[in-house]
C-alpha cells in the first residue's frame, strides 16, 4: 500500500510506533506475525484499513511490511511473544525529516527481507544487485521524466535479467514505490497502476544516497543536497 502525499510513509510509521508504545506492545503469534486483532488495530492506526470486503489479507500484509521497516530502522523490536517500541523513538522525532526518509529507505533496501514481501520476476536478482540499481537511480537528474520501461531495460541489461512487465513491476515495488511513499518521487500514473514514467524530486538524491552510504558506498558530496 502506497500512502498518499497527505498520509506519507513517515507519518504511518510514526503512527504504528506510537500505537505500539501506547499499548505497551502488541501480541505476536507463534510464527512471529502480529495476532489478527492486533493487526486490525494497527491497520486502522496507520491508515491502512479499507472499507471493502476481502481486503483484510492485504491490510495485514501492509501492516507487516510497515512493521518490518520500523524494525529495520530500530524503532520496534521483538521481545518474546510481543512487539515492543524501543527507546530510539524519542530521538527519532528530533531528526530532520529528510534524514528520517533516508534512514527509512536505507532500512528498506538493506534490512527488510524483500522476498517475504515482494513477488515477481527477478526479485532475488534485485536483492543481489540492489547497489547497482541504487547507483543508477542516484545518477538520474531531478525533475526529468524517465520512462520506467527504459529504466528497467537498463536494469535488466546490467543484472542479466529478462526485461518485461514482470520486471517493471518488481523494480517499481523494490525501488520506486518507496520513494513515492516518502514524497521524493512521482510515478505517472501513480501506484497501484503500472507506472509509465518516473520523476525524481530534488530530495531524492539525499534519500537514495543514504541507502548507498549505509552500504559503505562513497557518495559524491556535490551531488547530495545539503540538509
Amino acid at each position: 500500500a502506497v500512502p498518499s502525499p497527505a498520509r506519507g510513509l513517515l507519518a504511518r510509521l510514526d503512527a504504528l510506533v506510537e500505537l505500539v508504545a501506547d499499548r505497551h506492545g502488541l501480541a505476536l503469534l507463534p510464527d512471529g506475525r502480529l495476532a489478527a486483532a492486533e493487526a486490525r488495530v494497527a491497520a486502522r492506526a496507520a491508515g491502512l484499513a479499507g472499507r471493502a470486503r476481502g481486503r483484510a489479507p492485504g491490510e495485514r500484509d501492509a501492516v507487516e511490511l510497515l512493521r518490518a521497516v520500523a524494525e529495520g530502522v530500530g524503532l520496534l523490536r521483538v521481545r518474546g511473544d510481543r512487539l515492543e517500541a524501543t527507546s530510539l523513538r524519542h530521538a527519532w522525532t528530533q531528526i530532520d525529516e529528510g534524514l528520517r526518509a533516508g534512514l527509512v529507505y536505507a532500512a528498506w533496501c538493506h534490512r527488510v527481507p524483500w522476498p517475504g514481501f515482494l513477488h515477481g520476476d527477478g526479485v532475488e536478482a534485485l536483492v543481489g544487485g540492489r547497489l547497482w540499481v541504487l547507483r543508477l537511480l542516484f545518477g538520474l537528474p531531478a525533475g526529468v521524466e524517465v520512462g520506467v520501461a527504459g529504466l528497467t531495460a537498463t536494469v535488466a541489461g546490467g543484472l542479466g535479467l529478462e526485461a518485461g512487465e514482470g520486471l517493471d513491476r518488481a523494480v517499481a515495488a523494490a525501488f520506486l514505490d518507496p520513494l513515492v511513499a516518502l514524497g521524493v518521487a512521482a510515478l505517472d500514473p501513480p501506484p497501484p497502476h503500472p507506472a509509465a514514467s518516473l520523476r525524481l524530486l530534488p530530495k531524492a538524491s539525499t534519500v537514495i544516497g543514504s541507502a548507498l552510504v549505509a552500504a559503505g558506498e562513497e557518495v559524491p558530496l556535490a551531488s547530495t543536497p545539503a540538509n
